[in-house]
Order: structure tokens, then sequence, then C-alpha cells
């Protein structure tokens, strides 16, 4: 089973001053049991459409279920890509004042650095 790595960053829109919550995912790659197995990946990600699409089942009983988000990261995405992108503009935020939170949540070994 593919499990994912979710990040909540809060911040404070830099174009507006206003509040913005953002929820993004990022894959993690199979790990080498799940390689071994010849496990098949449950999860796709489409970064350019935010989506995540989640396979549940098998044969004629499979069943997908689609979920967007404000930004998607597959298991190719690097930490500096993903920490430019999320956290970095939050960070941006409290050196201009604004209080602001990363609430990251996922399986232990997928990614997140604590700080």
């Amino acid at each position: 089973m593919v499990k994912t790595d979710r990040s909540v960053a809060a911040s404070s829109a830099s174009s507006g001053g206003g509040s913005n919550i953002q929820v993004v995912v990022r894959l993690r790659p199979m790990n080498d049991t799940e390689k071994r197995h010849g496990t098949l990946p449950v999860i796709t990600a489409k970064t350019q459409q935010r989506s995540v699409t989640v396979i549940k089942g098998k044969g004629r009983k499979q069943s997908k279920s689609s979920y967007s988000f404000d930004n998607v990261f597959t298991a190719f995405s690097s930490q500096e890509e993903v920490f430019e992108a999320t956290v970095k503009p939050v960070i941006n935020d409290v050196m201009r004042g604004f209080e602001s939170t990363v609430f990251a949540y996922g399986q232990t070994g997928t990614g997140k650095v604590s700080c």
C-alpha cells in the first residue's frame, strides 16, 4: 500500500493580505518490500491538475476516487522543491510579521522534517 505525506501550510496570502490555507500532498516512493512483492501502486498523481487518484479493490470491484489539492508532489519531487513551494512562502510571511503555521502529517520516513 502506498502512503502519502500530507502537508498543510497556513499562511497569510502575500498577494492580498488575507488568510490562505493550503493543503498539499506528496506521494512517497514504494519501499523495497513493496517492490520485492510486486505490489502495484494504488495512488497516482497528476501534478498539472493537482489531483490524486486512489484505486480501491481488485478486478471488477475496483473503484477510483480522485481528490484535488492546492499542490501535488510525486515521489520524484525533491525535498528542496517541496520546501520552496510550500514552506518558504510561510517563512517569508513570518519574517514580515504574520503569524503562520505549517502542519506536516504522514507516515514515518516519508520525508517530513521538523525544525
